[in-house]
């Protein structure tokens, strides 16, 4: 426990240990425990110290490299440019990289004979994957692959010709994918048993398969399906994935694929091709303005529903069962059909339920699986039947309610506040009193989102002397913020003074404004953005990159730092 501890927070031990004596020095610094290596809200002054001190007299003991920064790819020091050098390297995650430098690692990694695992999430848009493809197919001993690599929207990408195959058991695409490119693709990693794909989309008349192949190992396949028809689905799932025993198919703002929800096309494509499916799992958003509710006593209904055509022998003997729930939001609604007893989803939207489930249990109901809550109206937390015992991420959507003076007590019903370790607030008009009294009960929170909030209006001066603001300033952990409304001063401020543990901070601002705000987060005796060591600025543009240049320099307000942009986004890390 020890060793997998010193590990998992090798960081955290050498900012402890390293300038005590030298026991604990070389207990900890001249082992054999493999080290991870975690790079995300760290200041260039440390990251560069753990470098020189940790990385490259260690480089045969890393084990796993996680980078998230987006400027740490520029640094000349970056652990990118001696990759090739980190003989046992296992695992490994690209984050926030941009294709430039993509396109120069990826060559090097061919020499890392242990890389088991690879994750990558590329920044900007690039033309073509299939470089990106063909240099993933060359590492021999990868198992793992997690790729995110969104590209130009100009037509089908050009397939893999190369006779080589990969050993990759479990592959998770992230971005949109052509049906050939997904064919092409998994041509080559036969030993895959593990398929996940976000979104799947079929080019009209362009569908052209070189051969169709099996793949024997594969049992379990997740698929987004919101941007294909259930014939082109089905054709898929005979040619490739018959052979299935898991699967899991989510279908969101489908207005015309009504098809996946026919109950009786689903049994013959069962019965016929798929003999080994155990766990049939489906989620299924139909978002319009012309779903027909009605009341019937006392309760709202919805007229045209297929639910009841999921309720035969079939779906009933294998225990299959489903749920119905209906949201109005931005003046549109919206019917999710998805299955139940169990959830199998890490996410679930706690909203106003239409149609009883076909499975009927009147006690709580703990929903294991579920990682991230999102409660989109306040008034089913009041006798919810369900509990989320492991959730850690924490959504409060649009129609939640800001009147209720029960907030806490009521969220505690349905979820353990002090493990949620992240709040996203999406356009509510939560107040800050009610912001700080959840906080209070939620500790552990290191990163929070605000979609929108009117922090403007309140008075600051106020309420900061408050014994809720205080305890909250001095106890919660947050180290990431994300504003993505227009931030005004007013709301900037409070948002220092509440979370001075800030390390990294996202918002976006009027041009007129960016001097100022800089300035401020910048004053070396501003106590409360002590330990912001990253700005991100939203919609940004080159101007304001330059103009930020001149202010640094000319108020020598940093030393060292990088500034760059991405998109319309503008990095700042110091």
């Amino acid at each position: 426990m020890e060793q997998i501890e010193c590990q998992r927070n090798f960081h955290h031990v050498y900012k402890a240990f390293y300038s005590l004596n030298a026991r604990f020095y070389n207990l900890i610094f001249n082992s054999t425990i493999p080290i991870e290596v975690h790079f995300s809200s760290i200041s260039k002054s440390t990251f560069q110290r753990y470098n020189k001190d940790i990385i490259l007299p260690n480089k045969h003991r890393i084990h796993s490299l996680h980078l998230s920064n987006p400027c740490l790819y520029d640094d000349i020091s970056s652990p990118i440019h001696i990759l090739s050098q980190f003989l046992h390297l296992k695992t490994l995650s690209l984050n926030n990289i941009e294709s430039k430098y993509l396109k120069y690692l990826l060559p090097k990694l061919v020499s890392l004979p242990y890389l088991s695992s690879l994750s990558i999430t590329c920044r900007d848009i690039i033309r073509s994957r299939t470089p990106i493809y063909y240099r993933i197919i060359r590492l021999r001993a990868l198992k793992y692959c997690s790729l995110s690599v969104e590209r130009f929207d100009c037509g089908e990408s050009s397939s893999l010709t190369i006779n080589e195959y990969n050993p990759i058991e479990h592959l998770i695409i992230k971005h949109d994918i052509t049906t050939n490119e997904l064919y092409s693709l998994l041509s080559h990693v036969p030993q895959l048993r593990r398929l996940n794909v976000s979104d799947i989309s079929s080019l009209w008349g362009k569908d052209i398969k070189t051969s169709v192949f099996v793949l024997p190992c594969l049992t379990h396949i997740s698929l987004g399906l919101s941007s294909i028809n259930f014939n082109a689905f089905e054709e898929m799932m005979i040619d490739m994935f018959h052979l299935v025993q898991v699967l899991h198919i989510s279908i969101d703002n489908s207005f015309n694929h009504q098809m996946y929800i026919n109950a009786n096309r689903w049994e013959q494509l069962i019965l016929s091709h798929m003999p080994n499916l155990r766990i049939f799992d489906i989620r299924h958003e139909n978002w319009s303005t012309y779903i027909i509710t009605t009341i019937h006593n006392a309760n709202r209904v919805i007229s045209n529903t297929r639910i009841d055509n999921f309720t035969s022998s079939f779906w009933i003997n294998r225990q299959w069962f489903f749920t119905q729930q209906f949201v109005h939001e931005w003046e549109r609604n919206c019917i999710i059909f998805h299955s139940i007893d169990p959830y199998r989803r890490t996410y679930y939207t706690l909203c106003k339920q239409i149609h009883q489930s076909t499975c009927l249990n009147s006690k709580k109901t703990h929903m294991q699986s579920v990682q991230h809550l999102r409660i989109d109206n306040a008034n089913e937390l009041i006798d919810c039947k369900y509990y989320f015992p492991n959730a850690t991420t924490l959504t409060l959507q649009k129609n939640f309610s800001k009147t209720s003076n029960l907030i806490t007590i009521n969220l505690n019903r349905v979820i353990p506040l002090r493990q949620l370790t992240k709040l996203v607030i999406e356009y509510i008009t939560l107040s800050l009193i009610q912001l700080i009294e959840l906080l209070c009960c939620t500790p552990h929170i290191h990163t929070l989102v605000f979609a929108s909030m009117l922090l403007d209006k309140v008075n600051y001066n106020s309420i900061q002397d408050s014994q809720s603001f205080q305890t909250v300033c001095s106890t919660n952990t947050i180290i990431n913020v994300t504003f993505k409304a227009e931030c005004t001063f007013g709301t900037l401020q409070i948002l220092a003074a509440l979370f001075s543990q800030i390390q990294h901070l996202t918002i976006r601002l009027h041009e007129k404004d960016l001097e100022s705000y800089v300035r401020f987060l910048l004053e070396k005796t501003n106590r409360n953005t002590a330990h912001l060591c990253s700005l991100c600025v939203l919609l940004a543009n080159t101007s304001w990159l330059t103009k930020l240049k001149k202010l640094i320099k000319s108020e020598k307000l940093l030393d060292d730092y990088i500034l760059k942009m991405i998109d319309m986004d503008l990095y700042l890390w110091w």
